[in-house]
């Protein structure tokens, strides 16, 4: 197949996705993190591969982004909101990987914050069946914290443990993103629009 058909076929996809998008959990989501802004409360995020890049970038929107002018200049007069990505060292990530096993990385770093119902624990994940994100949202809904998944396909095993689940519809015959990858760049891709999408809505709430 022509490279133009293919670039034309991705763009086609991200346009399904749109027409079916899940706005109304999205709206929801929102609405959690003003509460739990206006709670006092923390918001955790993480994620694997692609997942963890857009926990990061996520985090670091929300949590400077709504707090500043428009023109990035000069703060805003409000307090923060502390967010907190659970990928952010690779030391710990590694010492925890190697010492405890992979399947723990999320988990033992949340034992660390005392969680609490004011709080909002939001994983990024493509399958929603990594074992380390089951484990994290689990033991974060044993503190009745709200849980946030993120991402595509059914939800996996992942769904039945997130009070809030936004999920990225359709599949994809797009090279490298078909088979147990299907629709991967396309979940990730609307992942990311998702973080700027409440990112900017933040800011507005908190006008």
């Amino acid at each position: 197949m022509q490279t133009n058909t293919l670039i034309r076929m991705y763009l086609k996809e991200h346009v399904d996705i749109c027409s079916q998008f899940p706005v109304s959990e999205t709206a929801n989501l929102l609405d959690i993190l003003v509460d739990t802004y206006n709670r006092g409360g923390r918001v955790f995020c993480f994620g694997n591969g692609g997942g963890a890049s857009i926990a990061d970038h996520f985090t670091s929107d929300l949590a400077i982004h709504p707090f500043i002018s428009e023109d990035k200049t000069a703060p805003r007069e409000l307090r923060r909101l502390q967010v907190i990505c659970l990928n952010n060292s690779l030391s710990i990530l590694t010492r925890l990987g190697n010492d405890m096993g992979y399947e723990n990385i999320f988990i033992e770093q949340l034992k660390s914050y005392s969680l609490t119902c004011n709080d909002v624990v939001i994983a990024f994940s493509g399958s929603g069946n990594s074992e380390n994100i089951i484990r994290a949202l689990s033991y974060a809904q044993g503190f009745e914290a709200v849980t946030v998944l993120i991402g595509g396909r059914d939800g996996g095993r992942a769904k039945v443990l997130a009070d809030i689940c936004i999920l990225v519809p359709g599949t994809s015959q797009f090279p490298g993103q078909v088979g147990k990858n299907d629709n991967c760049f396309n979940i990730e891709d609307f992942q990311g629009s998702i973080g700027h999408m409440i990112t900017g809505l933040m800011k507005e709430a908190l006008q």
